[in-house]
């Protein structure tokens, strides 16, 4: 009698079906960054025709990883508009892990503890093989622990010249500046600029990258959204208000209409990270889009050289491009 049952398909099967070695294929899935992107694709229409299923327990037995990245998040933080910006940086590292046979596992410290408490507990526990950083700061203890404990991490933000450059971040000087072309572009003469108070590097770099490229008149520059709803209830209202974030954006547009200005004719705003709310306000948002797919395809893609432990690389600057809507 004749088994009927199907053989599973192997490596070799793919191999022999696509042109390549075994060992090509392997790459393909565990380390796509070592082969041409025409390779890729050819491997993975063999992966498709064939059905081919990875089998994944096998693969961390065999070479002692266990094919998840991690990702500690502050759940904690109030920052508005920061659920939909993790939610759009963890779905894409999702899908590009899942795309490379990898997991997320996303965690939060316990109360009291600190991140780097955190870090400890998955490295001793080997659940993870890299460790996705956010929000990076010059000197960051995190980057200094990582680094001292030589564990493979890819950073959201850029980490100091004395570390690994295995970073991805948005340019914000160069994102802000398209801003500012634009509104230049568009005859405006006056700006405000609202920037939020604090010492994050994106909040410098976006500035920077707005007075340089605006520089037409003096720009004025506020820290508090009560010293810009003070300043356009009693001065002359400027050609653009531009807020370094889409929050920003919103209050300083209701302080106009409180004036009764209109935005977008008498007044051009401005905001920058485009969250969900943006294009749904009665004068819907000009802003600049952070590409967050796009960011967390190149950490995991980073991540995948830190865990092969390839060569140090330049970080990665990606772009945030302008979101033109009727508010300027």
């Amino acid at each position: 009698m004749v088994d009927q049952r199907r053989r599973r398909t192997t490596v070799a099967d793919v191999a022999k079906l696509a042109g390549v070695s075994a060992m090509t294929v392997s790459n393909v899935l565990n380390a796509p960054h070592r082969v041409s992107d025409s390779t890729v694709r050819t491997v993975k229409a063999a992966i498709d025709e064939l059905g081919y299923i990875p089998n994944h327990a096998a693969r961390a037995l065999s070479s002692g990883r266990s094919q998840v990245i991690g990702l500690p998040l502050d759940l904690d933080d109030e920052n508005p508009g920061l659920g939909g910006f993790l939610h759009g940086l963890l779905s894409g590292l999702v899908q590009a892990a899942a795309n490379s046979g990898y997991g997320v596992h996303v965690t939060t410290p316990t109360a009291g503890a600190t991140e780097i408490a955190l870090y400890e507990k998955l490295i001793a526990a080997r659940q993870v093989d890299a460790i996705v950083v956010l929000e990076t700061m010059p000197n960051d203890e995190r980057i200094e622990f990582l680094s001292k404990r030589r564990f493979p991490f890819v950073a959201f933000g850029r980490t100091g010249p004395q570390h690994r450059q295995c970073w991805v971040d948005v340019d914000n000087e160069t994102s802000m500046a398209g801003i500012a072309r634009h509104l230049r572009e568009s005859g405006r003469e006056s700006a405000l600029y609202l920037r939020t108070d604090g010492s994050l590097p994106w909040i410098h770099q976006r500035e920077d990258g707005f007075v340089r490229e605006f520089a037409r008149t003096e720009v004025r520059s506020f820290a508090t959204l009560a010293a810009v709803d003070e300043y356009v209830s009693e001065s002359a209202p400027p050609d653009v208000l531009v807020a370094d974030n889409d929050a920003f954006a919103v209050v300083a547009m209701r302080a106009l209409q409180r004036r009764g200005l209109h935005v977008g004719q008498d007044v051009a705003v401005t905001g920058f990270n485009d969250f969900p709310f943006a294009g749904m306000l009665d004068t819907p948002l000009t802003t600049a889009r952070i590409p967050l797919p796009d960011i967390a395809s190149c950490l995991f893609d980073r991540a995948l050289r830190e865990i092969a432990g390839g060569p140090d690389e330049p970080g990665r600057l990606v772009t945030a491009p302008l979101i033109l809507r009727a508010s300027a």
